[in-house]
């Protein structure tokens, strides 16, 4: 750029380009409301081909869009859910579309855990498109199969029994099989159907306490023969089930999630693949079959590979087609011969495409975050480090769009769950920062999950401690590569991701300008007697988050050392609160203690309420208040 001397020779000229750069630059900005649209989800095609429908935002909340392939451009027809959030679709005919919905309500009740208990409901609606009918089928059920023979029958389990159900007329659903609770507490959440009515096999779920990675059961599939039921294979850490296929851990502690796949007949089991790195992410299925035909690795994005020839041929024809993108076909017709692909990478937002097989053309259909562009968001690239014991740190950077970097303000964002992982696919949050002028670094800290057992078991109990320190660890890498200007780093999380930046600024506060918690966990003993009282799970024998956070009766000098709440007066950077009061996974009372104990120590504390919302975000208007609280904080702690 020229020097001052240097512009007044050049004169009008360079003042009016000037004035024109100026423009740009600010256009660069987009507002928050371009990150905080709800993004298009799940699409679906008709069993037909005749229609599509996925879920969108409109006035601020998740609703069902339903268009016609043939007249794309005919307004399509809407389905709302009032005070309900619409959580997800599935066509079960032609004209019959089921749209599943949550909420949570307060119950009222006052006890020494909250004033107002929450509890959360589901919804499942049969909406026929002809007459836009609306048919409630039995609360909490989920579609297990659709009848191919029969225009009104799908099948559906709730509890533990399996039921017929009319999604034209509804009325009381019909038993197919009725199965009670035994003493062992066993649970029946899989069955499987042959597509025309005919039950072939479940998984029932068995209390296992000595399990460690996924404690609370072991699984054992079942078969139907000869009207009795037989005992196949029995496995312990199943993640996920499929028609006679299955994800799981391996036996192996150092190995990576598996598919696998067992003989219904014999009980044989067949490893159909397993990456030596990263664990399998998901099954690919056929949506009308129920059969697994792929898998999808999350590298550092997710790769999709199918079992069919022609499914892969295709797979590898949309590589082409959408060069340095994750793509795929996410639904297909009952005949094969529509598609809807998703493609997506770290600059490009998911956007849709109608893909026909038979004219090999595809057609773009909706578009996520329409009013952001490439140039107005971050590089991401991959960003590994070593832990201070020697443990390999996978990470993601993001580089603010036009900046060097050098000696940038940064946001360490730890992720939620913690069995979770990020990836660099695109991300409305670490993208808006980016925007605003932040790098972004996302650590995927020993206890996430993608990248092995063993990287998992390494984070149980160490809420606080190594985890914390992996984070920390990241933090003074990018410091060391200068590409972090010390004494202007905030860190902000949700959920885990929230209690990692409540720990970092009581554990480590010299190490942060600030710290934001959006439903973030703060006191540890607090939050496994919630799980309890909530949900009724027995924190002293083995449950999901005893062996995550630890025991509160063993562990209890561990977890009071490890609860931010508890340490307030060892933070010395400002600290921002957002908690949604309808939150049921991290109850709004943990920031209220953690607000208390700030204020108490006499620390500089916001705390943002947030209505109307669930742990997810789920609300535009949520969306908007919290990145419009966000940016105006971190502009005050350590600027853009």
């Amino acid at each position: 750029m020229p020097d001052v001397r240097m512009a007044a020779r050049i004169g009008v000229a360079a003042a009016v380009l000037g004035c024109m750069l100026a423009v740009a630059h600010a256009q660069s900005k987009p507002p928050v409301e371009a990150f905080a649209v709800l993004a298009p989800d799940a699409p679906e095609i008709s069993p037909d081909g005749t229609r599509f429908a996925l879920i969108r935002g409109i006035n601020g909340r998740p609703s069902v869009a339903i268009y016609k392939i043939d007249a794309p451009a005919e307004p399509p027809q809407i389905v709302t859910s009032g005070d309900w959030i619409i959580s997800g679709t599935m066509w079960v005919k032609n004209d019959v579309l089921v749209v599943y919905n949550r909420k949570n309500i307060k119950l009222g009740v006052r006890d020494r855990f909250r004033e107002d208990v929450l509890r959360p409901l589901a919804d499942a609606v049969a909406v026929t498109l002809k007459d836009n009918k609306e048919v409630r089928l039995t609360a909490y059920a989920r579609i297990v199969d659709v009848d191919l023979d029969d225009p009104d029958t799908v099948y559906a389990t709730a509890g533990n029994s399996l039921y017929a159900m009319n999604v034209r007329t509804g009325g009381r659903p019909e038993f197919v099989v009725k199965k009670y609770v035994g003493p062992e507490k066993e649970q029946t959440p899989k069955w499987f159907l042959d597509g025309h009515g005919k039950v072939v096999a479940r998984i029932d779920k068995i209390r296992d306490p000595q399990s460690y990675v996924h404690p609370l059961w072991h699984d054992t599939l079942k078969v139907f023969e000869n009207d009795s039921w037989r005992a196949l294979a029995k496995f312990d850490s199943t993640v996920d089930q499929g028609d006679g296929a299955l994800i799981r851990l391996a036996p192996d502690s150092k190995a990576t999630v598996s598919i696998d796949r067992i003989d219904i007949a014999t009980g044989a089991e067949i490893k159909l693949f397993q990456d030596p790195i990263y664990d399998v992410a998901g099954a690919l299925r056929d949506e009308w079959t129920g059969r697994i035909i792929g898998y999808v690795v999350d590298e550092d994005m997710p790769v999709y590979r199918y079992f069919d020839p022609k499914r892969e041929a295709l797979q590898k024809g949309l590589e082409k087609a959408f060069p340095g993108l994750s793509v795929h076909a996410v639904s297909t017709d009952l005949a094969g011969d529509k598609a809807i692909v998703e493609a997506v990478g770290s600059r490009t937002p998911a956007s849709y495409y109608l893909f026909d097989h038979t004219t090999h053309r595809s057609t773009a259909i909706v578009a996520s975050y329409p009013d952001l562009t490439e140039s107005e968001l971050g590089e991401v690239r991959p960003y590994a480090y070593m832990a201070r014991d020697g443990l390999r740190i996978p990470a993601y950077l993001t580089i603010p769009p036009a900046r060097r970097p050098l000696n940038l303000s940064l946001v360490v964002m730890p992720h939620g769950g913690p069995d979770a992982r990020d990836d660099m696919t695109f991300d409305f949050l670490s993208q808006f920062l980016a925007n605003r002028g932040y790098a972004v670094l996302r650590p995927e800290f020993r206890g996430s999950s993608g990248y092995g057992r063993a990287f998992t078991e390494a984070g149980l109990h160490q809420w606080g401690l190594k985890m914390q320190d992996d984070i920390s660890d990241g933090v003074q890498k990018v410091i060391a590569d200068g590409i972090a200007d010390p004494k202007r780093v905030c860190i902000f999380g949700a959920s885990y991701g929230g209690y990692a930046a409540l720990a970092g600024a009581t554990l480590t506060p010299d190490l942060y300008a600030c710290a934001i918690s959006l439903a973030g966990v703060s006191n540890l003993p607090d939050l496994l007697g919630y799980t309890k009282k909530e949900f009724g799970i027995d924190i002293t024998n083995g449950s999901f988050w005893t062996t995550r956070i630890g025991d509160a009766f063993t562990d209890s000098a561990q977890l009071d050392a490890s609860s931010p709440a508890l340490h307030a007066s060892q933070v010395k950077a400002p600290v921002l609160l957002l908690h949604s009061e309808l939150d049921v996974t991290v109850p709004i009372q943990q920031s209220e203690l953690m607000t208390a104990a700030l204020t108490t120590a006499g620390k500089k504390v916001q705390f943002v309420r947030l209505d109307g919302d669930d742990h997810y975000l789920s609300l535009e208007p949520t969306r908007y208040r919290v990145l419009q609280e966000v940016e105006k904080f971190l502009a005050a702690s350590i600027g853009g």
